[in-house]
Order: C-alpha cells, then structure tokens, then sequence
C-alpha cells in the first residue's frame, strides 16, 4: 500500500529513499496524551486499509490519550462502505452524531465547571 500508492500517488516521493516524510504522515506515529476525542470506524473487510491498522492506532490512542476513544468494527464491511446511502451507513451517521453530541456536552461540561462563559 506504501509502496505502490501512497508513495507514487499520494506523497510523490518514494518510502524507501524518503521515509521520515512518510513518519510524519502517520497517524500511528503521531498519537499522544493531547489527542483529541476519537471515533475510529472501520470495515473488517477492508482490502485497501487492512483492519490490523485501525486496531494498532485505537490501541495506541486508548494507551496515551486522556480523551475519550471509541472503536466501531464494522463486520463485512468493505473500505468507503458509506459512499452509497445503506441500513449500515445511516447507523453509522446515528453513532456519529451520538459521538459528537457526547463529546461537545462533556467540554461544555468541563468549561462550566472551570468558570469559562458558554
């Protein structure tokens, strides 16, 4: 996937020669203890981004990040599942307007309590 897409296609640069530039592209290789809140979805039968990714970076998040991390794996689906309206993509809509309502109430929350103005 490096290799043949994202260095030809992507990054115009070849991983080999350049892989710093590749490092900090890396969403793995960039987590820490101020991420922000997380919601990770990912089709199990993704064949362009395998699931084992997805699986390290939520991971990763859950062991650094001080902010919420929710993971949805989604069985048989495949990668850009939501492209076309489905039963799957309009739940998916649903998790991620809980998730972001979830997230928003909790910092109003927290902002209240430190005395910031709404």
């Amino acid at each position: 996937m490096r290799d043949e897409f994202l260095g030809p296609r992507v990054m115009f640069k070849d991983p080999r020669a350049e892989l710093e530039a590749f490092e900090k592209a890396s969403p793995l290789l960039r987590v820490s203890a101020d991420a922000p809140p997380f919601l990770v979805v990912h089709g199990r039968h993704d064949t362009l981004v395998e699931v084992t990714q997805a699986r390290a970076f939520v991971e990763a998040l859950r062991g650094t990040s001080r902010q919420p991390v929710v993971y949805a794996e989604l069985p048989g689906a495949q990668h850009a599942f939501d492209v076309f309206p489905s039963i799957r993509s309009a739940h998916v809509v649903r998790g991620v307007d809980r998730f972001l309502r979830f997230t928003h109430d909790a910092w109003l929350e927290q902002r209240q309590r430190s005395g910031g103005a709404r």
